[in-house]
């Protein structure tokens, strides 16, 4: 899949259906005695256009950088079990994106995708911890160019219900490529092995391809 079509899209395409659901029946009941019902439907059209947007993202030229695989709030640093590759403890970022953030998740290095693992689960609120363990989530592990393990997991939300990642194993990626996306409140979690310094601390805001979190060292 040519990652880089993806950046034309100022809207994501997993929100057509939402968007052409709000706004073809405000159109088809605006007129009627169903008016009012219509701007129900407007607002969902307008909502669905606000949650799938795709700004264009800055991605910043430092080497040995690593960057923020989500918009949003970061809620957790420190070491944590990462089970699906690596299968040891590691350095674990998690940022958490509630409604209103935006939902296009990118990869925060340079890198060869080696593993892929999409796994049903639970929708406990994305913001807890146990949404780590329990949640359904896609891990998409990415060997570096000099060949560093970071794992990005994509985790459903208590309302999400589509996780969607479109890498295959074998893909080549770039620090700030679109990888996916995750319908309707949600969290990502990076794990990095070896020498990593943050740069980065908890309930910092942070945009998806853009923020630093820490140093490769």
């Amino acid at each position: 899949m040519n990652l880089k079509t993806k950046e034309k899209d100022i809207i994501a395409k997993e929100g057509y259906p939402f968007v052409l659901g709000g706004f073809l029946p405000l159109v088809a009941l605006y007129n009627t005695r169903f008016k009012p019902l219509s701007f129900l439907f407007g607002s969902i059209g307008f909502f669905s256009l606000y949650f799938f947007r795709n700004p264009r993202r800055t991605v910043p030229s430092l080497k040995n950088s690593l960057v923020s695989g989500a918009d949003g709030k970061i809620v957790y640093i420190g070491k944590a079990y990462e089970r699906y590759f690596l299968r040891k403890y590691t350095k674990r970022i998690s940022v958490f994106m509630s409604l209103f953030n935006v939902h296009v998740n990118r990869s925060p290095v340079d890198g060869t995708i080696v593993g892929k693992i999409y796994n049903k689960g639970k929708f406990i609120a994305a913001n807890k911890e146990k949404a780590s363990l329990d949640n359904e989530q896609c891990a998409i592990h990415i060997k570096t160019n000099e060949g560093r393990d970071v794992v990005l997991v994509q985790i459903a939300g208590m309302i999400a219900r589509r996780i969607e990642t479109y890498p295959e194993i074998g893909e080549k990626v770039k620090k700030g490529d679109i990888l996916g996306i995750i319908r309707f409140g949600s969290r990502v979690d990076i794990y990095i092995d070896g020498d990593f310094e943050e740069t980065v601390s908890i309930n910092k805001k942070t945009k998806a391809g853009e923020t630093i979190l820490g140093l490769l060292k």
